[in-house]
C-alpha cells in the first residue's frame, strides 16, 4: 500500500485530534480520544480510499502505532457503545418531559451558532478563536440548561 496515502490519511486524523474545538469538545464527551480516533478511522477511512475498508489496516491507521485487529475493534465497539448512550441520554430527558420539542430550541440555536462560528473562523482562518468558541459554547450550554430548569419550575 502506498505509505504517501497512509500519512495523508494520519496528517488528517491529527488534525481532527489537535483541533483546539474540537479537544474541548472531546473533553467535555464522554468519548476517549483513542475512542474518538478510531471512530474517526471507522468512519471515514472506507471514504477516503478504498484499501483502508479491511480492519487490519483500519488498526494500522492509529497514530500510536499499529494494534491488532481485536483492540482496533473493541475500541470502536467502546465508541459506539458510548455514543449511543449520549444518545440514549437525550431521548430520555426528552421521554420524561425534560427536554421536549420546544426545549430543545435553545440547544439546536446553539447548534446552529457554534456552526456559524466555525464557517467565520475557517473563512477568516483566525484560529485562536477557537478558544472563545469554547468558552461560549461552554457559557450558553449552561445558560440553556439553566433555561430549561427554571422554566420547568414555574
Amino acid at each position: 500500500m502506498n505509505k504517501k496515502i497512509i500519512e495523508e490519511f494520519q496528517e488528517w486524523i491529527k488534525q481532527n485530534l489537535n483541533d483546539p474545538l474540537a479537544k474541548t469538545l472531546l473533553e467535555n464527551s464522554n468519548l476517549t480520544k483513542t475512542q474518538f480516533e478510531t471512530f474517526l478511522i471507522d468512519i471515514f477511512s472506507k471514504h477516503y480510499h478504498s484499501v483502508f475498508s479491511k480492519s487490519e489496516i483500519k488498526a494500522a491507521l492509529r497514530l500510536k502505532g499499529k494494534v491488532s485487529r481485536g483492540a482496533f475493534n473493541r475500541t470502536k465497539a467502546q465508541a459506539i457503545k458510548n455514543i449511543i448512550k449520549a444518545i440514549y441520554t437525550i431521548l430520555l430527558l426528552g421521554y420524561t418531559g425534560i427536554f421536549d420539542s420546544s426545549k430543545l430550541d435553545p440547544f439546536i440555536e446553539l447548534s446552529q451558532k457554534l456552526d456559524g462560528y466555525i464557517k467565520n473562523i475557517k473563512k477568516e482562518g483566525n484560529y485562536e478563536k477557537y478558544s472563545w468558541i469554547a468558552k461560549i459554547l461552554e457559557e450558553e450550554l449552561k445558560e440553556a440548561l439553566n433555561f430549561n430548569n427554571k422554566k420547568r419550575k414555574n
